[in-house]
């Protein structure tokens, strides 16, 4: 079963507070992910927070359809894949900290599993490219 790896990092022109605000709105990612095609929180905490969501996404092959189990913290949130149709596998982390008061910077880490009969080249772009289309995405989002 393959497994690849990506992480970008970029500043984002907004505080904190305002990033992890805009990354735990999971159903308005659509909205900048352009991989992502449908969003739809199924479970949230006593906060409001995202415990899951499942996803639509397009992909190389077609559409994925998964879901995902969410963790947050303070300076972050991270998931991993609870079931999906293309996907065995899927873990991610944001890791935020604050630049200053109008700018925070932002890790993205990516890694799926699946079982798709694919070269790695082909893997490893395709991976790179969903985190820099995320990162930007997120950057060209937050743009003030």
């Amino acid at each position: 079963m393959p497994t690849d790896t990506a992480t970008s990092t970029v500043v984002v022109d907004a505080p904190l507070d305002e990033v992890l605000a805009t990354i735990r709105a999971i159903e308005a990612l659509p909205q900048w992910v352009s991989d992502i095609k449908e969003a739809e929180v199924l479970t949230a905490d006593a906060d409001g927070m995202p415990l899951t969501a499942r996803f639509a996404a397009a992909t190389a092959v077609g559409t994925d359809r998964y879901t995902l189990a969410y963790e947050h913290a303070d300076d972050g949130m991270s998931w991993h894949l609870v079931e999906g149709r293309l996907q065995t596998g899927q873990d991610a982390t944001y890791t935020l900290r604050p630049v200053d008061d109008d700018h925070t910077e932002v890790t993205f880490t990516l890694t799926i599993s699946h079982n798709l009969p694919l070269p790695g080249f082909i893997r490893n772009r395709t991976i790179k490219g969903l985190v820099t289309n995320n990162t930007g995405g997120l950057r060209k989002h937050l743009a003030h």
